[in-house]
């Protein structure tokens, strides 16, 4: 054979292998790379995913262009607005709750808002705890505490939503406001505990029915006097005398 030919078949084999061993290490650093726990001091995003084993949500952290709408009985939420925080998902990746803060302010009047929740299954809100603030005109409205409802069993937002819209298209008002006010009723959410402070500026325990209506009320009053309330199913109230 030619020994300039012999010299560079050499010549070709060594660059081979040396390209062949070269993108076997770099194949291999980026597979331990992807393969181990990455360390860092500071990270910026707009939104993480946390997502399970099958690739399914767990939770979102997002600010509010990026948040997530909702999921529920495995179908997305339409798109809406929604405040940045924290959105949980359970192992079917539904959404079961979240811990969100905003604030809203139109110049005139300003909403500070902080919520977490804990959600029905395929519902909404069962537990809550909130902070609310409304600013105008240098007075406040302020609620916070914590609050429980609860939902028929076996109801779904998404059933609940879908008679919504069905109801809302209805063109005879009075038919219309009757037959929201009938789901809202057969299944919607209804209130069973609040405690905290109230609107008015009470501090107290305030409990529901299990129809929603309020039935008894403990609280301090904005004097600062005590107060026990019993109230009956039509809405009248008793104070209970204390000595």
């Amino acid at each position: 054979m030619d020994k300039k030919l012999k010299r560079r078949l050499d010549l070709l084999t060594g660059y081979a292998i040396f390209t062949l061993l070269f993108f076997g290490y770099l194949a291999f650093s980026s597979f331990r790379k992807s393969s181990s726990a990455e360390k860092m001091d500071e990270l910026t995003v707009k939104r993480i995913n946390v997502v399970g084993e099958d690739g399914s949500l767990r939770m979102v952290i997002s600010n509010e262009t990026r948040q997530h709408p909702g999921r529920i009985a495995g179908k997305d939420l339409p798109s809406r607005k929604r405040p940045a925080g924290i959105i949980f998902f359970n192992n079917d990746g539904n959404e079961c709750g979240g811990l969100t803060s905003e604030v809203d302010d139109t110049g005139k009047v300003i909403n500070n808002e902080m919520s977490f929740t804990m959600d029905n299954y395929n519902n909404d809100q069962a537990v809550q705890i909130i902070n609310s603030e409304e600013y105008e005109n240098g007075k406040g409205n302020v609620r916070r505490g914590l609050v429980i409802n609860e939902f028929p069993e076996g109801s779904s937002i998404l059933g609940f939503m879908d008679k919504y819209e069905a109801i809302k298209k209805i063109k005879d008002a009075t038919l219309r406001k009757q037959k929201m006010d009938d789901l809202i009723t057969s299944e919607g959410s209804r209130r069973r505990l609040f405690i905290g402070r109230t609107l008015n500026n009470s501090s107290g325990l305030f409990l529901y029915d299990n129809s929603g209506k309020p039935r008894m009320e403990i609280y301090v009053d904005n004097t600062g006097a005590p107060q026990i309330k019993v109230i009956d199913e039509k809405g009248n109230s008793r104070g209970v005398l204390l000595k």
